[in-house]
């Protein structure tokens, strides 16, 4: 407690034990809600995905969890996640995205963001929006703007598919994502560290908002 209070007041960023404390705790209030989420099996099935989002938020001590769950266009529970903002009005937070099956944890910093997948660090997404593998030491995909309305997702130098932006206008059964490939596994990974990273930061932003 002491630890959160003078955080907050010197704005200092977290340490190690401090943000795997949080993530343990995001874990632990998504758990209940991982068992409720619908099954799927690949790519194709992300275009089920909608971008109405149901948003809950669990206090511990200072610290503020948001945590929310993102529906398919049938209004069932496909992704939930968990964020929490480190340094009020900085870059410094920690996202965790979970499907019924893989885990994905976000450490937003200032420059950068470091992308884990169950479990293991893989990628730092760069403030471009490319994604550089950290064993490959290339830039294994990426974002860029479309149109108004559209995001490109980049894996391997493809264009393949879109993530309808969530700041724009849209009623709640709109469609996230349209995918324009079949993908190997690897590519699949990509799509969704991408994806998943792009659509709930976005679907964040639109809460601070309003």
């Amino acid at each position: 407690m002491i630890e959160d209070i003078l955080r907050s007041l010197l704005r200092m960023a977290p340490g190690a034990n401090k943000i795997n404390m949080d993530l343990a705790a995001m874990r632990e209030h998504c758990k209940p809600i991982v068992q409720q989420l619908i099954p799927w099996e690949d790519e194709k099935e992300l275009e089920l995905l909608s971008l109405k989002v149901n948003f809950m938020a669990q206090k511990r001590g200072l610290d503020k969890i948001t945590i929310g769950t993102i529906q398919s266009i049938y209004y069932e529970p496909m992704v939930v996640f968990a964020y929490k903002d480190y340094v009020k009005g900085q870059r410094d937070a920690i996202l965790y995205c979970r499907t019924q099956n893989l885990e994905f944890i976000y450490r937003l910093k200032r420059n950068d963001t470091d992308v884990y997948f169950n479990g293991k660090p893989v990628a730092v997404l760069d403030l471009k929006g490319s994604l550089h593998g950290i064993r490959s030491k290339t830039i294994i995909g990426g974002v860029k703007p479309y149109s108004g309305d559209l995001i490109s997702i980049i894996v391997q130098g493809k264009d393949i598919g879109h993530l309808f932006n969530p700041s724009r206008p849209h009623n709640e059964q709109q469609r996230a994502f349209s995918i324009m490939a079949n993908l190997d596994e690897e590519s699949e990974y990509i799509l969704l560290a991408l994806g998943l990273y792009e659509l709930t930061t976005r679907l964040l932003a639109n809460k601070k908002k309003k």
